[in-house]
């Protein structure tokens, strides 16, 4: 009877052992396992940072081409503008009405608050979002929006 009962008590023990060593190990493969989501998360995240600045980096690549083809065409225009005043250089109506816009311009050309009100109408006219103006001229998205609404209004008087 004692035969078994250590015979008993050896097989629980034994069992008991097998089972700790069997948590043990499934313990340690779920930490291996949670490691490695850790890492892939890790890499997934540093994957995107690199993927937003490449964006990024390529927008305003592309802004800035945006903005030279721009200057170009501005120019272009300019030119053909003096060409055609030279050919045209005696008709009286015209020159007034050329000489009153470019007052005009030079008078806003002063002014740094019209040159930014200028440059975001030009931008929203593009069909730039608020968001994307405010970051490219580096300034507060408020007052952009309020840029943004006031050439609304104007626009909508003068319809």
């Amino acid at each position: 009877m004692i035969l078994m009962e250590w015979l008993l008590v050896t097989v629980l023990l034994i069992l008991a052992i097998f089972i700790n060593v069997k948590s043990f190990l499934g313990i340690s493969e779920i930490r291996q396992q949670r490691q490695q989501m850790i890492e892939e998360s890790e890499a997934i995240s540093q994957s995107m940072e690199e993927f937003v600045d490449r964006l990024e980096k390529e927008n305003d690549e592309l802004y800035q081409k945006l903005v030279d083809y721009i200057k170009v065409k501005e120019s272009d225009i300019d030119e053909k503008i003096r060409g055609l005043e030279e050919k045209l250089g005696g008709v009286s109506v015209a020159a007034p009405v050329f000489e009153s816009l470019h007052v005009q311009k030079e008078d806003e050309g002063n002014d740094p608050s019209m040159q930014e009100q200028e440059k975001i109408s030009q931008l929203y006219k593009q069909g730039f979002s608020v968001m994307q103006i405010a970051k490219v001229l580096k300034l507060e998205q408020g007052k952009v929006e309020l840029a943004v609404n006031l050439f609304n209004r104007k626009k909508s008087y003068q319809n």
